[in-house]
């Protein structure tokens, strides 16, 4: 496989340089390697780069700066930042900066994720819950037109895993995002007038809520798509960072939110929460937990088209 797709690796640390750039060569990657923000921008300056992935502390300038610039010469660049560290403690500057993709460095270090990251946006196929999983993978579609059978669907959708000491978080989360596909995404009812909800519904089939299902010796995951497409990525960070942000009494202070927590639910007890949206066509929001539950600090993946 040939490509002329070409990466700039930015990280002050010269082995987790290395070992990015020489893995995504392999790939058939172009790589081009930078220490620093400064020596990165000097290389945009003469260089034809598709995509960024920088780290987020380094000397000179910040992650989060560097690629400001980045969007701001070089718009149609794409962008992934890096770090060791917890991404909770960045949502406020993810929002603020508009950074939607925070991988995580993690030993082991999950080149399969980077490497699916990389295509999805290289692409623009950020769709599809059988880009996470082996070709072998067996993907099972369900329809949800109705919340009249909401929680029964949950449960249904849940045992197709098998599981045990996980079944009720799980069901939990797809609970809510069921509801959000829903309420929200489909029927656009108000967040704070629960009350006033209609519940006796049926949707067409072709408006029908998608739900996808898969599993492989890794790692099981669930797709639950809507063709609302009302999501937007700045409320995602928004909504997040308010569940994990304090106020002066020391609760979130996103503690009383009626919107909004069914992703912070997901992302809190499942290992990946990945979400995609075609503004005004389609949302869909996939979780991914994996069997080993030593997975590091939990990447962000927003990905709008």
């Amino acid at each position: 496989m040939i490509t002329n797709f070409s990466i700039l690796v930015v990280d002050d640390e010269i082995e987790i340089r290395e070992l990015i750039s020489d893995y995504l060569q392999e790939q058939h990657y172009t790589i081009l390697k930078a220490s620093s923000g400064i020596e990165a921008l000097e290389v945009l300056k003469s260089s034809t780069v598709d995509m960024v992935i920088s780290d987020i502390n380094m000397p000179g300038m910040k992650g989060f700066d560097f690629l400001k610039n980045v969007k701001h010469l070089y718009p149609r660049i794409k962008r992934i930042l890096m770090t060791a560290y917890n991404v909770e403690d960045y949502l406020d500057l993810a929002l603020q900066y508009e950074i939607s993709n925070i991988f995580v460095k993690t030993v082991p270090f999950q080149f399969q994720e980077l490497t699916a990251l990389i295509e999805r946006l290289k692409n623009n196929t950020i769709f599809g819950l059988s880009h996470y999983f082996s070709p072998d993978a067996q993907i099972q579609e369900m329809k949800i037109c109705s919340s009249r059978t909401l929680h029964d669907d949950a449960v249904k959708i849940v045992s197709f895993f098998d599981l045990h000491n996980e079944v009720n978080r799980l069901e939990l989360v797809v609970v809510e995002l069921l509801t959000n596909a829903l309420f929200y995404g489909i029927r656009d009812e108000d967040p704070d007038r629960k009350e006033f909800w209609n519940h006796d519904f049926i949707l067409p089939e072709e408006s029908a809520v998608i739900v996808n299902l898969a599993m492989d010796s890794e790692k099981y995951g669930i797709s639950v798509g809507d063709h609302g497409g009302k999501l937007k990525r700045d409320d995602v960070l928004y909504w997040l960072n308010r569940q994990i942000s304090r106020g002066n009494d020391g609760l979130p202070l996103g503690v009383y939110d009626t919107h909004g927590r069914g992703l912070f639910i997901a992302r809190k007890y499942i290992d990946r929460l990945i979400v995609n949206i075609d503004q005004s066509k389609r949302t869909e929001i996939i979780i991914i937990n994996y069997f080993s539950k030593d997975t590091g600090y939990k990447p962000l993946y927003i990905n709008e088209l």
